[in-house]
């Protein structure tokens, strides 16, 4: 795990990058707390993906069980929600 104080990011952005973003997430903190964590973008993917995988895999569960709403009143929101 590689811990880095924001202002190493900062002054070493391109150093610190290079040297770990490839190989494990790097964890800044900011007044010595943790404030945020970089990711590769492929890891960033990844993760996404699956996060996805794991959000269908629920829904379906749920349909099944009689859980949620009807198909046509999540369109209805999801529509007035994006404003069309």
């Amino acid at each position: 795990m590689v811990i880095v104080p924001s202002s190493d990011l900062r002054n070493r952005y391109v150093e610190l990058t290079d040297r770990y973003l490839n190989e494990e997430p790097i964890y800044v903190t900011k007044n010595g707390y943790g404030h945020s964590v970089l990711l590769g973008v492929e890891e960033y993917e990844r993760i996404s993906r699956e996060l996805l995988a794991l959000k269908v895999d629920k829904g379906i569960r749920e349909a099944r069980e009689g859980k949620g709403s009807p198909l046509g009143e999540s369109m209805e929101r999801i529509k007035k929600e994006l404003g069309l």
